[in-house]
C-alpha cells in the first residue's frame, strides 16, 4: 500500500493520517508543499507597485504640502491621491470607501480648520478600512486601521531588511546594482554630453550642488519625505491589513444592566419624572408666555441665560434614560404612555431652552457659543423626536443610535461649510443689542466684508486697532473657497 505524507502534522501521525481524507486516497494528489505566510502578510498587490505608488505620493506631497503655510486645495489633492492609490492597489474594490473619503475631503476646500481636518482624517481612515474590507467597516473598522497602520509600516520595513526568500539584503542590493548599473551609467554619460551641447542642460546640472544637499532645509525636507512615507505606506498595503481590520467587526455582547435598573424602578422613575417635568413646563409657560413675576433682583435676561444650558443637559440625560427604559415598557401600555408623555415634555423643555436663548441673544447679542448652543438644542429636539418614533414603532435601540449619530455627523459636516463669523457680525451690527466691539474685531477673517460694509455705511471706524486680516494665498495650493468669497465681497464694496 502506498504511503502518503501529510505535512503540518506530528511525524508520528504523518504516515497514519492518509485515511483522514478521501480525496487523497482516490486521486493520489500530493498536498501542497508551500506553507501559508503569517496572518497579515497576504497581499495580492505587487510589492514593487506599492513602492512605485509610495514614491509618487512622496512627490505629490512635496509639490502640494512642502513649505505651504496655509494648505487649502492642496490638502484635498493630496488626500485624493492617497485614497485613489489605495483603491487601485487593493484591486479597485470598496468603491464606497473611495466616494466616502472624497466627500469627507471637501470641507478642506472651504476652509482648513479643526472641523474640516477632523473630517479629512476620518475620511482617510474610514475610506481605507472600507476599501480593505470591500464593505462599510463602521467606526470600529476605521479605528482599527489607525491602530494597526504604524505596525504595518514598521513590520514591512523589518520584513524588507530581514529578507530570506529572495536572499539576504546584501544579495538583494547586489542584484539591484547589476540591474541598474548599465542604464544609470549610460544615462549619466548621455546627460553629460547633452550638457556640453545644450546650455539649458548645463544650467540645470549646475543647480545640483552636492554641498547644498547638507543644508538644514534639505535635511528638513528629507525628514518630511520620511514622515509622508511612513504615513502613506499603510494605505498602499490594505490587502495585508484586511484580517486585522476585520477583527473589530464582531457583534458586541449584550451587557447586563445594573441591579437597580429593573421594571419597578423604571415605572416609579417615569411617574416621578413626569410630575417634575410638568411643574417645569407649567413654570416656563407662566414666565415666557404669561409674563409671570420673577424673583426679586432677577431680570428677564438673567432668567433666560440661567435656564438655557442646564435645560439642554436635562434633555440629554432624559434621552439617555428613555433609551434604557424603553425595553421595560414593551407589553405595558401604561408605562409606554408614561414614557411617551415624558419624552414629549422633554421636547417642550428643549423648545423652552431655545426660546430662552433667543431672548438672551436679543438682550445681549449673538456670539459663536450662543449660535452653537442653538444648533445643539435643535439637534437634541430632533433626537428626542426620533425617540418618540422609536417607541411608537417599537424599533430596536440600534436604529435610534445609528440615526442619531448620522444626524449629528451630517450637521457637523454642513457646519464645516457655513461661515459663522459673518452671521455673528451681521446680527450684532444690524440689531439693537449692546455688542462687544473687541469681540467683533477679533472674529474670523470671513467677517471682514461685513465689518467694512458697516464702517462705510456709518462712516465710522469700527475696528481702528485690531481687525480681521484676509488671507492672500501665495499660489493656488493655498486657495480656499471661503476666503475667495470674502475677497470677492470686499472687491464688490470698492
Amino acid at each position: 500500500m502506498k504511503t502518503f505524507l501529510l505535512r503540518g502534522v506530528p511525524p508520528a501521525l504523518a504516515t497514519d493520517g492518509w485515511w483522514l481524507t478521501s480525496s487523497i486516497s482516490q486521486t493520489g494528489e500530493k498536498p501542497p508543499t508551500s506553507r501559508p505566510r503569517a496572518s497579515g502578510r497576504e497581499d495580492n498587490s505587487p510589492f514593487p507597485a506599492s513602492v512605485g505608488a509610495l514614491l509618487a505620493l512622496i512627490a505629490l506631497a512635496d509639490v502640494m504640502l512642502w513649505q505651504v503655510s496655509a494648505p487649502g486645495l492642496s490638502l484635498f489633492v493630496f488626500g485624493a491621491g492617497v485614497i485613489l492609490a489605495a483603491w487601485a492597489l487593493a484591486g479597485q474594490r470598496g468603491t464606497g470607501g473611495l466616494i466616502l473619503a472624497l466627500v469627507s475631503f471637501l470641507p478642506v476646500i472651504e476652509r482648513v480648520q479643526p472641523l474640516s481636518l477632523a473630517f479629512w482624517f476620518a475620511g482617510l481612515a474610514l475610506g481605507a478600512a472600507w476599501i480593505a474590507l470591500a464593505r462599510f467597516p463602521g467606526l470600529s473598522g476605521g479605528l482599527r486601521f489607525l491602530l494597526h497602520a504604524p505596525g504595518q509600516a514598521i513590520g514591512d520595513l523589518h520584513h524588507l531588511l530581514t529578507l530570506r526568500k529572495e536572499g539576504d539584503l546584501r544579495a538583494t542590493l547586489g542584484r539591484a546594482t547589476l540591474a541598474w548599473a548599465l542604464p544609470i551609467g549610460l544615462s549619466l554619460v548621455f546627460l553629460a554630453l547633452f550638457a556640453e551641447a545644450n546650455p539649458l542642460f548645463e544650467d540645470v546640472l549646475a543647480r545640483f550642488d552636492p554641498v547644498d544637499w547638507l543644508d538644514p532645509e534639505t535635511a528638513a525636507r528629507g525628514v518630511f519625505w520620511a514622515g509622508i512615507a511612513f504615513l502613506a505606506w499603510p494605505f498602499l498595503r490594505l490587502r495585508a491589513m484586511q484580517q486585522r481590520i476585520a477583527l473589530g467587526l464582531s457583534q458586541p455582547r449584550a451587557r447586563a444592566l445594573p441591579a437597580l435598573i429593573n421594571a419597578g424602578s423604571i415605572a416609579r422613575s417615569l411617574y416621578l419624572f413626569n410630575a417634575l417635568f410638568a411643574l417645569q413646563t407649567v413654570s416656563d409657560i407662566a414666565v415666557l408666555w404669561g409674563h409671570a413675576a420673577l424673583p426679586e433682583g432677577m431680570t428677564y435676561a438673567q432668567y433666560a441665560h440661567r435656564g438655557a444650558y442646564p435645560l439642554v443637559a436635562t434633555a440629554l440625560l432624559a434621552g439617555a434614560f428613555a433609551l434604557v427604559a424603553r425595553p421595560f415598557t414593551s407589553g405595558n401600555g401604561a408605562l409606554r404612555a408614561a414614557l411617551l408623555i415624558w419624552v414629549g415634555q422633554t421636547v417642550l423643555l428643549t423648545i423652552s431652552s431655545l426660546i430662552r436663548l433667543n431672548s438672551y441673544v436679543s438682550a445681549y447679542g449673538l456670539t459663536h457659543l450662543r449660535l452653537s448652543a442653538a444648533i445643539w438644542m435643535g439637534l437634541v429636539a430632533l433626537g428626542l423626536c426620533l425617540v418618540i418614533w422609536q417607541v411608537l414603532r417599537d424599533i430596536p435601540a440600534r436604529w435610534l443610535l445609528l440615526r442619531s449619530a448620522a444626524l449629528g455627523l451630517v450637521t457637523l459636516y454642513l457646519c464645516a461649510f457655513v461661515p459663522f463669523a459673518p452671521i455673528v457680525a451681521r446680527y450684532n451690527l444690524t440689531h439693537d443689542v449692546p455688542f462687544d466691539r473687541v469681540y467683533l474685531c477679533r472674529l474670523d477673517r470671513a467677517a471682514l466684508p461685513v465689518i467694512v460694509a458697516h464702517e462705510r455705511a456709518t462712516r465710522q471706524t469700527l475696528c481702528p486697532y485690531v481687525r480681521p486680516e484676509l488671507h492672500s494665498p501665495r499660489d493656488w495650493r493655498e486657495w480656499g473657497f471661503r476666503d475667495w468669497r470674502a475677497s470677492n465681497s470686499l472687491l464688490a464694496l470698492n
